[in-house]
């Protein structure tokens, strides 16, 4: 009786702590998402990308667009998160590679991954290629210019969620 006790206490308290981590996966200052929502929209396409595993601002709804580069058979796939305020980070992949000028500041996100960052106080963009797919991640602030810090995504939030994109 008491071996079975201690089974269902150690069991819960798995559970606990496996509960604990995925919360504490998401680092402060960043958000969860509806990841089933992002996953119906990576069936619509032929290709298997990677997908963040949080974003910098607080997902109010997603809206995705699965589409084929006009004059190609390339397919792409636009999801577009919004805030409340209406801030905007559009994740966006294409098949293939240079699909987007690399401009800007180059950053290492992986040991064999470089990105180029580009702030033009409009948007602030992550563009890089990986495995043969092509991915962009542009922030759009509901609030034009640097205004208003609570609005004010850096470049180092659109990093840390580009080295969050798994598969």
């Amino acid at each position: 009786m008491l071996v079975k006790k201690w089974i269902i206490g150690f069991i819960f308290s798995l559970f606990l702590l496996v509960g604990c981590q995925s919360e504490e996966a998401i680092p402060d200052g960043y958000y969860s998402y509806q990841q089933s929502e992002v996953e119906q929209a990576l069936s619509l396409v032929n290709f298997e990308p990677e997908v963040p595993q949080f974003v910098p601002i607080p997902v109010e709804f997603i809206i995705s667009d699965p589409y084929t580069i006009e004059g190609t058979t390339k397919e792409a796939l636009d999801i577009s998160f919004y805030s409340r305020d209406n801030d905007l980070l559009t994740y966006q992949v294409v098949e293939g590679s240079d699909q987007w000028p690399f401009e800007g500041e180059e950053i290492k996100l992986e040991q064999n991954v470089t990105a180029h960052y580009l702030d033009n106080d409009f948007a602030k963009t992550l563009v890089w290629q990986k495995e043969g797919l092509s991915y962009k991640l542009e922030f759009r602030s509901s609030v034009i210019g640097k205004d208003d810090p609570a609005k004010f995504i850096t470049k180092d939030d659109l990093v840390r969620v580009a080295q969050s994109f798994q598969s």
